[in-house]
C-alpha cells in the first residue's frame, strides 16, 4: 500500500510540475525578436522536466535598468536578466549580479575560450565574468540595392569611405526642383538616445569619446568636433532628412524613401521580412580608421539566489548560448553567434546561402569596438545625445555643443 502511495505521489510530481524549479527571466526583446526568444524559452522548458522558465518582456534596455533597480530594492527581481553590455557595470558595482567564475571553472561543458574574443570582453568587469554573451550586434550599413541600380551604382559595391558615401548619397537623393524637399534621400544618419550611431564616427575619424580609464570625456578633441561637423554637413546639404526622428527615418527607409544608413545587425531579418525591395548589408564606410560599434546584451544570473536556483539558471544560460541555439537566434534576428564553434560550423555556411546579408556583420567583428561602460552611462549618453541634437537642429555650433557637454559629462565621471 505504501509503495502504491509513493508511486502515485511521484506521478503527481511529474504531471503537475510540483518540485520543478521556476525561474523568472527578464528580457528586452520586442516586436519581431520576441517570438524568437519565446520559442527558445519554450523549447528549453520542453527539453527537460526539472526547470520552468517564465520569460517576461520589460521594455527597452534602459527600461529594464530602471525596473531592475526598483525590483532589487524590494527583493522582487528576476532570477535571470538580459542586460545591455554597457549597463552591466551598474549592477556589478552594487553586487547585484553573480560572478560566474566558479561556475565556469567547475563546468567542463562550457569554456570562455569558445566564445568570440571580442564578445567575451564585453561581459568582463574587474577581471570577472558577470554574464554570458547572447544577443551581440554590430552597427552596419543597410542600403537599398534597387535605388543603387536606378542611380547607375553597382548594388554589389557599397561605399567604402565617407567620401564615397557622400558621393553615392548625392546621386541617390532625388528632388523634383532645386528648392523642393527630396522625394528620396540618399542617406539616413539619425542618432537615437543611446548615442549608438554617432560613436563610430568619432572613432573612424581618429578620435575617442573617453580616455582609457573612463575618467574624462575627450569627445571635444579636434577629431571629435570634426566628426560632428561632417555629420552636420549631411543634414545641411540635404542628403539626410533633418526633421525626422530616427524611428520616422527608419520607417521611411523601410518604405523606400531613403537609400542607406547605419542600423543594427539585430534587425537584418526584420528588414528582409518587411521591405518590398532588395536589401544590401555592408560594413560601415571608413574614414581615417576602420571600425564599427558592438552593441546588444548578455544574460546574467542575479546574486543571492538559492543553490538550487543558481544551478537551474546556469543550466538555462548554457542552453541559450549553445551552438545550436546561438545559430537559431542569429538566423532569426541578425544578432551574431557568440560561439567560435558556431562561427566555424557547416550550419552557418548554410545560413549564409539562405540569407547572404547575415554574413556582413561577421566580417565586421575583427574591427568592431565594444561600447563605453560606466555606472552613470545612461545619464552620460543623454548629455551627449542632447549635444548633437542641438547641432542637428541648428541651436548650437559643434565646438560649443561638445565643450558644454564635456563639462557636464566629466562631472559624472568623477
Amino acid at each position: 500500500m505504501k509503495r502504491y502511495i509513493v508511486s502515485v505521489f511521484l506521478l503527481l510530481l511529474v504531471f503537475t510540475g510540483i518540485g520543478k524549479v521556476t525561474l523568472t527571466f527578464w528580457h528586452s526583446m520586442s516586436d519581431y525578436q520576441k517570438p524568437i526568444i519565446d520559442r527558445l524559452v519554450n523549447d528549453f522548458n520542453r527539453s527537460q522536466n526539472e526547470i520552468t522558465v517564465k520569460a517576461i518582456f520589460q521594455g527597452s534596455y534602459d527600461d529594464t535598468v530602471t525596473k531592475l533597480k526598483a525590483a532589487l530594492l524590494t527583493g522582487k527581481g528576476p532570477d535571470v536578466s538580459m542586460i545591455n553590455i554597457e549597463h552591466l557595470q551598474i549592477f556589478t558595482k552594487d553586487g547585484s549580479l553573480l560572478d560566474l567564475t566558479e561556475l565556469l571553472a567547475n563546468d567542463p561543458a562550457i569554456s570562455p575560450e569558445d566564445f568570440v574574443d571580442n564578445f567575451w570582453t564585453t561581459i568582463i568587469r574587474d577581471g570577472k565574468p558577470y554574464a554570458l554573451p547572447f544577443n551581440i550586434s554590430a552597427l552596419m550599413l543597410f542600403y537599398n540595392k534597387d535605388h543603387f541600380r536606378a542611380a547607375g551604382l553597382d548594388p554589389d559595391k557599397p561605399p567604402r569611405t565617407w567620401e564615397e558615401m557622400e558621393e553615392y548619397a548625392r546621386k541617390l537623393t532625388i528632388k523634383k526642383a532645386s528648392d523642393s524637399r527630396p522625394s528620396q534621400y540618399g542617406l539616413l544618419w539619425g542618432v537615437d538616445a543611446m548615442f549608438y550611431q554617432f560613436e563610430p564616427l568619432v572613432w573612424q575619424n581618429g578620435g575617442e569619446i573617453f580616455n582609457e580609464d573612463m575618467t574624462e570625456c575627450v569627445i571635444n578633441s579636434a577629431e571629435g568636433i570634426e566628426a560632428l561637423e561632417r555629420w552636420q554637413s549631411w543634414f545641411l546639404e540635404g542628403l539626410s532628412p533633418i526633421d525626422l526622428t530616427i524611428d520616422e527615418g527608419i520607417q521611411s527607409f523601410t518604405m523606400g524613401k531613403i537609400s542607406m544608413g547605419p542600423m543594427t545587425s539585430g534587425g537584418i531579418r526584420y528588414a528582409l521580412e518587411n521591405i518590398p525591395w532588395d536589401l544590401g548589408v555592408a560594413p560601415l564606410p571608413q574614414n581615417k580608421q576602420r571600425t564599427t560599434t558592438l552593441g546588444g546584451a548578455s544574460l546574467s544570473i542575479m546574486s543571492g539566489l538559492s543553490e538550487e536556483k543558481v544551478k537551474a539558471a546556469w543550466t538555462f544560460l548554457k542552453w541559450m548560448v549553445s551552438e545550436k541555439n546561438t545559430l537559431f537566434w542569429y538566423e532569426g534576428t541578425g544578432y551574431m553567434p557568440v560561439k567560435k564553434s558556431a562561427m566555424e560550423s557547416l550550419e552557418i555556411q548554410l545560413i549564409w546561402q539562405r540569407f547572404p546579408q547575415l554574413k556582413a556583420p561577421i566580417e565586421s567583428i575583427e574591427f568592431a569596438r565594444p561600447r563605453p561602460v560606466h555606472t552613470n552611462i545612461i545619464e552620460i549618453r543623454n548629455i551627449l545625445y542632447d549635444s548633437i541634437e542641438q547641432v542637428r537642429k541648428g541651436v548650437k555650433e559643434p565646438e560649443k555643443a561638445f565643450n558644454e557637454a564635456v563639462e557636464k559629462v566629466n562631472g559624472l565621471l568623477k
